[in-house]
């Protein structure tokens, strides 16, 4: 089995450490060098001549769109795209990339792409492989354009260990935050994503979410009944009966539930 170089490129030091960790656990690979930013990871690249970059979907500068399309075509590593959030996974994965891992990057799943990684290398030549990945970054552009993408988003790519599931944000009732997590309901059932709750808010449409404590969203249209507790804070029903009390940094956010 021939070995595989490889370059993590990541602004985040603790990422790098944990994938540093993973790498050096795993036969038939070697790490050689990292870069902390994407104008590194093009010097690293053209100097070092990695087969495998994993590299960081956002970093100061440079991001990791940025550093493919900037590579030349006699430069070769086949790229495998990091990042903290998963809602470009679908898109990533109907553009036909390499692979795409999601922080905390489980042990699992990295040796998954980098075995992929190394059947990519063992038949694709290099000015193929930079044209695909060109291509996925093109396809991942276009999708994620404002025009005439909706300005808030419509949809959730959640990611298990077998597979990444389209969640229709019209068929979520409440979203509850649980660490760096959030728990969507769906109806009787509950779906976990990993995102925490103030970042999903800036994607959501306040014209059909409203967030009526620091640690609850809910859909505008499940709450059937507002009611008041014995201290006279804001109690919220929903149509699927669950009672949810309303922060009192929100309560003036009610109103607008009446309108």
């Amino acid at each position: 089995m021939s070995e595989l170089s490889i370059l993590v490129a990541d602004d985040e030091p603790l990422a790098i450490r944990r994938l540093r960790f993973l790498i050096e656990r795993y036969e038939g690979v070697r790490l050689i060098t990292t870069a902390r930013d994407g104008d590194e990871a093009l010097v690293a690249i053209r100097a070092q001549r990695p087969d495998v970059v994993l590299l960081d979907v956002e970093m100061p500068g440079l991001g990791g769109f940025e550093v493919v399309e900037r590579l030349e075509s006699d430069e070769q590593p086949i790229i495998i795209f990091v990042t903290a959030f998963d809602h470009y996974a679908g898109r990533a994965f109907d553009a036909r990339a390499v692979d795409y891992l999601v922080k905390p990057v489980e042990a699992s799943r990295l040796y998954t792409a980098l075995d992929r990684a190394r059947e990519h290398r063992d038949r694709a030549e290099a000015a193929t492989r930079l044209e695909e990945m060109r291509e996925i970054i093109a396809n991942l552009r276009r999708n994620a354009a404002p025009v005439p993408q909706p300005r808030y988003e419509r949809e959730i790519w959640v990611r298990s260990t077998t597979e990444t599931v389209r969640v229709p944000l019209d068929a979520v009732d409440l979203i509850e935050a649980e660490r760096d997590y959030v728990r969507l309901r769906i109806g009787t059932r509950t779906v976990l994503y990993r995102e925490p709750l103030s970042s999903l808010e800036k994607r959501l449409d306040p014209e059909v979410f409203i967030r009526v404590h620091r640690s609850v969203i809910v859909r505008r249209d499940c709450v059937v009944a507002i009611s008041r507790s014995a201290s006279r804070a804001p109690v919220l029903r929903l149509r699927a009966g669950d009672r949810i009390s309303v922060g009192r940094s929100y309560a003036a956010r009610i109103a607008a539930l009446r309108t």
